[in-house]
């Protein structure tokens, strides 16, 4: 039961009406820690009127109620003394918001304090001038942390990244609430009880669209224990964590993650040795464009101004004309992912490009070229380079001559995988290749910047602040998903992504995906085309895909294995290569096995992560045999429907075990929209 003291000044009517911010402690022991707190709380200089609301959650000691209403007493226009029974902290903070929205009509924000810190006294000013000072869309203002008893000091400057937000606690309890954001609803959750409950408050927030703002230098000052609430959460960390993502699903899938990364453009910079230019980009319909320098300098930024995600991951050196033509023909998506999943794998990947003119544009994958480290393939138009960011300042500033060369680092090799790509295409790129000494350039540049700039050597860039590092997918998705990244595809709000399956590429399969992803255009569906197969001639000129995605790897780096079912072969994917193939699929709303194969053992994972699955049988019009039947039964679980050519087909199915209502006809898919039903079969 709340029992609120007003007593005292005649002119409380007054101020209780002008407060403009509520300061919500709650108290729970630490008696003479809280009276502390209390005097940093009243020393405050702000231009408008503020209120301390103290909220004594049921504590059994008599000396919490006297330090509590003592203040009380001796601040009657600034304290106001709650008693509740115990429900923990979040339950006191809760209380103090009721409390807070009911009795001060003109308040702006709320600040919560812990009953053990201290604030500095320009805090509540300095955050409340930051939320007057934004948008709608902030809700909070946080501050950086400094921690005395045992010190450190977390520096949470820089831009507010969702992003980082979603899988780091960087706004402290000690931040401002708007009044916007409490008027919508969020709470803390009264159900955690272990500690981490500031986190999942502000997880609701942005799920509401609020975002937050850093304020520097307000003087919070968090005290940090050998024992204490905070140090027992984070022995229990793993566990409150996966509270926290139960409790968002919709902020913690991988297609609302990769919408943040495309926000922060944090993933690829393509660097054009033939134009000197950077094109930097999550998702390739939002290039942007800088120059060599401006690159670099955002790049030694990076490591010394927070700014999460500001400067792309990994750089891939190609010429502009490549990527115009990889970009213009939908192949752009495939290609840097291969190489992303390439890179995770050596420190440096190098794939060799030959030119071809063609009537249509294909592209191909092949193994086989010489992968000495001390010999470059010769007898290509150009290659293509890929390197982290990071590893490629490290050998700039460092001083190595041969970034290329060999050696260990980060325990991966300097070498090459046996990649090559043939790219025919009606318009020839530059025959000149401008991409031998494209790194060489690179470092270089970052050295004649660094020594410009003040960098001096590598080690005095100070990379082991808190938040200086760059958005690499390596950081995000192997602690959300257990998937080493996802691929950058399907972001467009309002649009829904759907992904088909090939293992081969003859001419029947692909009529058959052809006329799949004809209707499911016209269902809306914006369709990419994924390949199991390291080449595709002319496939790209099929104007059903906006995308081809060939997943060469598991052929290049022998990553299929073979299981019998029911005495029928059925051919998975090793564990590396499954994450690879589950990331690169993670984000569509629809994915269709066309013709079995591979694509079978992804799905149970797939909709896992709430994507919708599907498998055509019989490319929709031809015979199905009794093994592929008996392949996709194995799996049947993981689809949400099957789509067979003919009713023979279907009882058939049923015979293998295949519950009727996940089973459609091809017509009814091909010539309806509609929701799939087993009248049809019946």
């Amino acid at each position: 039961m709340v029992d609120p003291h007003w007593r005292g000044s005649p002119n409380l009517k007054h101020a209780v009406a002008d407060t403009r911010v509520a300061v919500i402690i709650p108290a729970y022991g630490q008696p003479w820690l809280t009276c502390e707190t209390l005097h940093t709380a009243l020393n405050q200089i702000a231009d408008f009127n503020y209120s301390i609301v103290i909220v004594n959650d049921g504590c059994p000691t008599t000396e919490t109620h006297d330090v509590c209403q003592t203040f009380a007493s001796g601040f009657p226009e600034r304290v106001f003394y709650l008693s509740k029974s115990n429900g923990g902290l979040s339950s006191a903070r809760n209380c103090g918001i009721e409390f807070a929205l009911a009795a001060f009509s003109q308040l702006e924000a709320v600040y919560f304090l812990d009953c053990d810190n201290r604030i500095g006294p320009h805090l509540l000013q300095r955050l409340l001038n930051a939320l007057r000072s934004s948008g709608p869309e902030v809700g909070w203002a946080y501050p950086d942390v400094s921690k005395f008893g045992f010190a450190e000091h977390a520096d949470t400057s820089g831009p507010y990244s969702p992003l980082e937000h979603l899988f780091r606690n960087f706004c402290e309890a000690g931040s401002m609430a708007s009044r916007r954001m409490l008027d919508a609803g969020i709470r803390f959750d009264t159900e955690m009880r272990q500690g981490i409950e500031d986190w999942e408050f502000w997880l609701q927030g942005m799920e509401k669209g609020f975002r937050g703002v850093h304020v520097g230098d307000t003087g919070f000052a968090y005290r940090r224990r050998g024992e204490s609430m905070l140090v027992a959460a984070e022995r229990d960390f793993d566990s409150i964590k996966r509270y926290i993502r139960h409790r968002h699903p919709r902020l913690y899938n991988p297609r609302n993650v990769l919408t943040l990364e495309a926000d922060a453009r944090s993933r690829y910079a393509v660097y054009h040795p033939d134009t000197d230019s950077v094109s930097c980009f999550t998702v390739a319909d939002h290039i942007e464009k800088l120059t060599r320098k401006e690159f670099i300098v955002r790049l030694l930024q990076a490591g010394q101004r927070p700014a999460y995600g500001s400067c792309p991951g990994q750089l891939i050196a190609m010429n502009s004309s490549l990527f115009d033509g990889f970009l213009a023909n939908g192949q752009l998506l495939g290609v840097l992912w291969t190489l992303e999943c390439a890179l995770s794998r050596s420190t440096v990947v190098a794939c060799s490009v030959r030119h071809s003119s063609a009537a249509r544009p294909s592209i191909s994958w092949t193994s086989g070229i010489d992968t000495d480290k001390d010999r470059w393939p010769g007898g290509w138009r150009e290659t293509i380079f890929a390197i982290e960011c990071f590893e490629l300042i490290r050998h700039a500033l460092s001083g190595t001559t041969d970034i290329r060369g060999g050696g260990m680092q980060s325990g991966k090799q300097h070498h090459y995988l046996p990649l090559h790509i043939q790219y025919s295409g009606a318009a020839i790129p530059d025959q000149v290749d401008h991409s031998h000494d494209s790194l060489q350039t690179l470092c270089r540049g970052i050295v004649e910047v660094a020594e410009l700039t003040r960098h001096g050597l590598w080690d005095a860039l100070p990379l082991d602040r808190h938040r200086a590092q760059t958005a690499l997918p390596r950081h995000v998705y192997p602690e959300l998903f257990n998937l080493p990244s996802v691929l950058p595809s399907g972001v467009e709000q309002g649009k829904r992504y759907a992904a088909l399956i090939l293992n081969a590429t003859n001419a029947e399969k692909l009529t058959a995906a052809e006329h799949l992803a004809q209707a499911l255009n016209f269902e809306g569906f914006i369709v990419h085309l994924f390949l199991f197969a390291p080449a595709c001639p002319e496939i790209a000129a099929r104007s059903a895909f906006s995308q081809i995605i060939t997943m060469p790897l598991p052929h290049l780096l022998s990553g299929v294995r073979s299981d019998t079912y029911q005495a029928g072969l059925i051919s998975r994917l090793e564990k590396r290569h499954m994450n690879e193939a589950v990331g690169a699929l993670a984000t569509y709303d629809r994915v269709v096995s066309v013709d079995g194969g591979l694509s079978h053992s992804l799905m149970g994972s797939l909709r896992r992560l709430k994507v919708e699955t599907w498998a055509l049988l019989g490319n929709g019009t031809g015979k199905v045999t009794s093994a592929e039947i008996n392949a996709c039964s194995a799996f049947e679980q993981a689809y949400s429907a099957i789509i067979l050519p003919d009713l023979e087909t279907a009882h058939l199915c049923r015979a293998f075990g295949i519950p009727e209502a996940r089973l459609r006809l091809w017509s009814s898919v091909i010539n309806s929209a509609d929701e799939f039903t087993t009248a049809d079969i019946t």
